[in-house]
């Protein structure tokens, strides 16, 4: 009986939280990938966007001031987390155009619980990757889930200062944040000063997003350091700790394939990224309508760079394990398109080892694999990229390549930024 009640306690914890589904949504979250199901690479990853808003009644309620874009592979565990600056100014659809973090508002205001389908719809585009789900806590919300796993360890590389933090009490009134540099064991209050932080030399959105991402890995290594992480009945007990302050679409099942992952990934070999202008040269400040904003380097709208700085981070599990050697051939295509197709699958993890003018004036594209085919996967992405069925190819003695593309004079570069 008492194992029945526990049990159901569990539960209905979850349910408050969790989305009502039975099954698992993301490919990667499956297993082993089906083939037939493919459609490019990347597609073996699990995307959850995490957002931060203000508890309700703050003066920016329904803002996403934190928006981290986080993709897991749950094949290599590779773990990738790319903050996005809040002012970036963005086509919000159904919408206008406004700043990113008033995707989720707008939203909102509209049909409650709607805001984070139109953020992850937005955040999809900005990036060029699918968002499978998210997962959205208000400042009440952090600071209960950080005290309820008793603290976290974070190190303070240098001295904060931000004159303009507001108070707790009224936020309508500014009453300052300063932190000295060295290691701390932060309770919830001091963890989101830490992560709010933006004015004064706390690097204003950019060292804010930053400060977030390591709040959430110290989070995740501290829930996994006491066991909390794997544990239905204490993740039942911090989600009723948290209670109304978090939402995630995903569900109880795939909540529980991530603890899984979750505990095999090294929070040292996770990549940080934030998009931002300093030190990626993705985006630079400008003045929109009166409003000091955020756009692309390139200009408003066009992402192309900061899709291909995303992209060149999430290499495919699947390619990676089975490193086919890929020959490009130019055969009726232009020896550009053959080097501009080679540094593209080169920054997606594909192994090229050759590339070469074949002297044929025209011939089609082709996809050339060895009869006994011990790259299924890579194929098939391949197949996908270039719009072709493949082939056989019967594999010489000295041929050093497992995959050979051939590119004719019907080559048209596929434009995936």
């Amino acid at each position: 009986s008492d194992v029945c009640s526990s049990d159901l306690k569990v539960y209905q914890s979850l349910k408050k939280v969790t989305a009502d589904k039975k099954t698992i949504t993301a490919t990667g979250l499956k297993g082993e990938l089906d083939l037939a199901g493919l459609k490019g690479e990347g597609e073996g990853r699990v995307n959850i966007l995490l957002l931060g808003v203000g508890d309700a009644g703050h003066a920016g309620q329904g803002l996403s001031d934190t928006m981290i874009f986080t993709s897991i592979d749950p094949k290599t565990h590779d773990v990738v987390m790319v903050s996005l600056p809040r002012d970036l100014w963005v086509k919000i659809p159904g919408y206008w155009w406004s700043k990113i973090n008033a995707a989720h508002g707008f939203a909102e205001m509209d049909k409650p619980g709607s805001g984070p389908e139109v953020a992850k719809a937005v955040v999809s585009e900005v990036l060029g990757q699918p968002v499978h789900y998210f997962a959205r806590a208000d400042f009440s919300g952090l600071k209960k889930g950080v005290d309820a796993i008793s603290g976290i360890d974070i190190y303070n590389s240098s001295d904060l200062a931000d004159p303009e933090y507001p108070c707790d009490q009224n936020e309508s009134w500014s009453c300052g944040f300063k932190l000295k540099a060295g290691f701390y064991h932060m309770d919830g209050s001091l963890a989101l000063k830490y992560a709010r932080c933006r004015k004064g030399n706390c690097g204003d959105d950019f060292g804010r997003a930053a400060r977030q991402q390591a709040v959430t890995l110290a989070m995740r290594d501290q829930a996994l350091k006491l066991g909390n992480i794997l544990n239905p009945i204490k993740i039942s007990e911090l989600i009723g700790i948290v209670g109304d302050h978090f939402k995630t679409d995903l569900s109880i099942e795939e909540i529980k394939r991530l603890a899984e992952i979750a505990k095999k990934v090294d929070s040292n070999s996770v990549k940080n990224k934030v998009v931002d202008g300093e030190n990626e040269g993705l985006v630079k400040t400008s003045t929109i309508n009166g409003a000091s904003v955020v756009i692309p380097s390139y200009g408003v709208g066009k992402y192309s760079a900061i899709r291909s700085f995303v992209a060149s981070y999430l290499l495919d599990g699947y390619v990676k394990s089975e490193a086919a050697k890929v020959e490009i051939r130019a055969s009726g295509a232009s020896n550009s398109a053959v080097m501009a197709l080679s540094t593209k699958l080169s920054s997606l993890g594909y192994s090229v080892v050759k590339t070469s003018y074949t002297g044929n004036e025209s011939s089609k594209t082709k996809l050339l694999v060895s009869s006994q085919n011990s790259f299924p996967y890579t194929s098939k992405y391949l197949s996908n990229r270039l719009g072709v069925q493949m082939g056989e190819q019967n594999k010489q003695k000295d041929q050093s390549s497992d995959i050979i593309i051939v590119l004719g004079d019907d080559y048209e570069p596929k434009d995936s930024n």
